[in-house]
């Protein structure tokens, strides 16, 4: 038996962060508090068609004891973003570090 392709990108976050999401053409995109996005996550990450999951910087805050967990798989890879309560302090950094890890190169912003 072949295992499913993982080719599935997903978001979970606040309202404007997730309509920025399904304009950028992600399928599966999900509008939950925060506090109670964990039991979407841990059936997320069970999902074996999901890459990448991308949340914001308040879901991670408030499931880090799921996010710890989950990561200790290859897959789906965690992606934290700023959302709409964010302070953008360093958010520049790290954009340009998850350039540089998927691309290989080093760009000035």
């Amino acid at each position: 038996m072949s295992s499913p392709i993982r080719n599935k990108i997903v978001s979970i976050g606040d309202e404007e962060t997730s309509l920025g999401f399904k304009l950028s053409g992600i399928s599966q995109v999900f509008t939950e508090e925060p506090e109670k996005a964990g039991s979407l996550l841990r059936t997320l990450s069970d999902d074996p068609e999901i890459a990448i999951l991308i949340i914001t910087e308040e879901v991670a805050k408030a499931n880090e004891a799921i996010l710890r967990r989950i990561k200790l798989n290859p897959y789906p890879v965690i992606v934290e973003v700023p959302g709409k309560k964010a302070q953008y302090e360093g958010a520049e950094d790290k954009v340009r570090a998850l350039i540089k890890m998927a691309l290989g190169i080093d760009i000035e912003m």
